[in-house]
């Protein structure tokens, strides 16, 4: 590998290489990204560095110093996990240079989500980098590759048909409601946060003609602002215990470190539902609802990895687009590497 290949690197945990268990524990919120940020540039040989996480990826985007290699990074990432460096080897996808550029288009186009073609990792990308750069993380080099990256992926979602319709993950879940439950208009359906995928999982249910659904977050307000507007009862997550009973399915999409709905809840639950099937579907990583919950009678639990079966059909329904989408990222991709080497940017 040339050094100009090799200064600039993406790290990838994700759906594609990794089961839900794995991609849990490698999962880094904002207060774990404050200290992956501080490790990787206190430690030397990253100059440069954007942390993206999602529900179905980690992804760490570096620029080398030029005494740096690869070597150094999944070090930091070892200390930073608390793992050997082999053990932490054995589940990232390493990718450099052009290719790396590559997947990021693929990326925020939705061309590597589990949903293919989905909107929102556009926007999560955009405030990952947005991140970098308030930290003083993102220099010339990522500024680049980010910012024409975001080009090519807007020209992939103007000129295919890959993210035609409304592909979402808030989406897919209500029909796998829909497909385990049939008619929503007689289910009592809560959904469990009222975030960018809460709120979408809302939109879902009216549209698929739920009538009796709850909403629930953290703050009574923002609960009371969101069924204002697609209607439904409002419910504090404090309160679960009191209300979970009387609900058939829950799409829990709630950000947290650990699970909302615990094997104790669904304990309690089952047994005042008296034998009325609960389906539960965790949208959330870290989970939601703890694993165990489904060794009860009568009680269902579909997370992230359930919704594959999905994403396969979707895949193939769009056959055509994404290979054509693959094309303009790669096109674009090298496009964009060379202009970079001829900046001197690396």
């Amino acid at each position: 590998m040339s050094r100009e290949n090799d200064s600039f690197i993406v790290l990838s945990i994700n759906h594609e290489v990794a089961p839900l268990d794995v991609r849990e524990r490698y999962s880094v919120d904002d207060s774990k990204a404050n200290d992956l940020y501080a490790l990787l540039h206190n430690t030397g040989g990253v100059s440069e560095s954007l942390v993206l996480n999602t529900c179905n990826r980690f992804e760490l985007y570096t620029k080398l110093e030029k005494d740096a290699n690869i070597e150094c990074v999944v070090a930091i990432l070892a200390e930073f996990y608390g793992e050997p460096s082999d053990k932490v080897l054995e589940h990232l996808h390493l990718r450099s240079g052009r290719e790396a550029v590559q997947h990021l288009i693929e990326v925020s186009a939705g061309l590597r989500s589990q949903i293919t073609g989905e909107a929102e990792i556009f926007g999560q990308v955009k405030s990952a980098y947005a991140e970098s750069q308030n930290r003083g993380y993102a220099g010339k080099l990522i500024n680049r590759v980010f910012q024409k990256g975001f080009q090519a992926a807007k020209l992939i979602r103007n000129s295919t048909t890959v993210g035609e319709g409304q592909i979402n993950i808030a989406n897919v879940a209500v029909d796998l409601a829909s497909k385990i439950f049939g008619d929503l208009k007689s289910a009592a359906v809560l959904s469990l946060g009222t975030g960018e995928i809460g709120e979408k999982t809302v939109k879902a249910l009216r549209s698929r003609g739920a009538k009796d659904f709850g909403i629930a977050s953290r703050s009574q307000e923002r609960a009371e602002e969101v069924a204002s507007k697609w209607g439904g009862a409002p419910h504090v997550l404090a309160d679960l215990q009191s209300y979970l009973p009387q609900y058939d399915i829950v799409i829990a999409s709630v950000g947290t470190d650990g699970a909302v709905i615990t094997h104790d809840l669904v304990k309690k639950c089952a047994a005042r539902r008296r034998g009325r099937p609960l389906f539960l579907i965790d949208l959330g990583l870290p989970r939601n609802i703890e694993q165990s919950c489904d060794a009860f009678d009568n009680v269902f639990l579909y997370n992230l990895d359930d919704l594959a079966s999905i994403a396969e059909e979707n895949i193939a329904q769009r056959k055509e687009a994404v290979i054509e989408s693959t094309n303009i990222a790669a096109n674009k991709a090298q496009h964009i590497w060379e202009a970079i080497a001829k900046r001197g940017l690396l």
